[in-house]
């Protein structure tokens, strides 16, 4: 009997989404491997990412009944321009300061969310998620204090715009449900090719096939296959323990540049990520037992 069968589809949610967020949290790895001008490596990544979303959308019988006013459409559109300034500055904050400073910030981004969700939708925001939101935000005014230079600045300016529009997206996702999110996505990374392209330094040679393939597996794993376990596994999953999950990539992030590049960060980087660790998952704990308790109750 295929392995497939003999675990709940419960169980199952869990596996991919915990493949999911190893997969997102080596991209401070990849950055850190791929020695590249940054519009360069953004660009390389974004054409590798939407070539494998688009096959896996055609493998998947999606492109046969495409139609970009129904899957995509404005709104499709504006979410993909959101994302694809995301995708940008997220390798850029990598670029320019620690992995443990740029995680710390995206450990906000279920507070951004509900923000964001609160401004757009007004949806209402608990006196807990305000009190769990100010202990994170704490954290990070403590990882900010040690930045040590304009890289250290500028990386968590750009880990905080890239927080805010991933943030963004997830609350257009949720009020237009129409949109076809992988292909919502290829576009992003399509965007954020032309952008970067663009923008290149004249002259840059073509990558050779060593980091081709490494650019490949960047693209993969930070893009297009951990986004499809997440879609696919959290389809299984409370949206509190999916993203309770998920936080494991804010740990395992530094963990991979300090074990293989030696990446130390700062005491006050590592107490500030700490505060905001407890509290973000301190909160989604809280949700996903409330929730849980809920149902078994209903």
């Amino acid at each position: 009997m295929p392995l497939i069968k003999t675990v709940s589809r419960h169980t199952l949610g869990l596996i991919m989404v915990c493949l999911s967020a190893i997969l997102w949290s080596s991209a401070g790895f990849f950055v850190r491997m791929i020695d590249m001008n940054t519009w360069a490596m953004v660009a390389w990544r974004s054409l590798f990412a939407f070539l494998s979303l688009i096959l896996l959308l055609a493998w998947g019988g999606y492109l046969r009944r495409f139609s970009f006013r129904n899957d995509v459409g404005l709104k499709g559109l504006i979410t993909a321009a959101v994302m694809a300034i995301s995708m940008f500055c997220y390798v850029a904050a990598l670029k320019l300061t620690s992995v443990a400073g740029v995680m710390t910030v995206y450990a906000t981004i279920p507070f951004f969310a509900m923000g964001l969700g609160w401004l757009i939708q007004r949806k209402e925001i608990t006196k807990r998620a305000l009190i769990s939101a100010a202990v994170s935000l704490v954290g990070v005014v403590v990882m900010a204090a040690s930045a040590s230079g304009k890289g250290d600045t500028a990386g968590n300016a750009l880990a905080l715009i890239m927080t805010a529009g991933f943030a963004a997206s997830i609350v257009m996702s949720g009020k237009w449900p129409e949109m076809n999110l992988p292909a919502v996505t290829a576009l992003a990374c399509a965007l954020c090719g032309a952008f970067c392209v663009a923008m290149m330094p004249q002259g840059l040679p073509v990558p050779g096939m060593h980091d081709i393939l490494w650019l490949i597996a960047f693209a993969m794993s930070t893009q297009s296959i951990s986004y499809l376990l997440f879609m696919a596994g959290s389809r299984h999953l409370d949206p509190a323990e999916a993203s309770l999950i998920a936080q494991a990539d804010i740990v395992l992030g530094p963990m991979w540049v300090w074990v293989f590049f030696s990446e130390l960060p700062a005491n006050n980087t590592l107490l500030g990520g700490a505060i905001t660790f407890v509290a973000v998952t301190g909160y989604l704990a809280g949700e996903y037992y409330l929730k849980r308790n809920s149902a078994r109750k209903n």
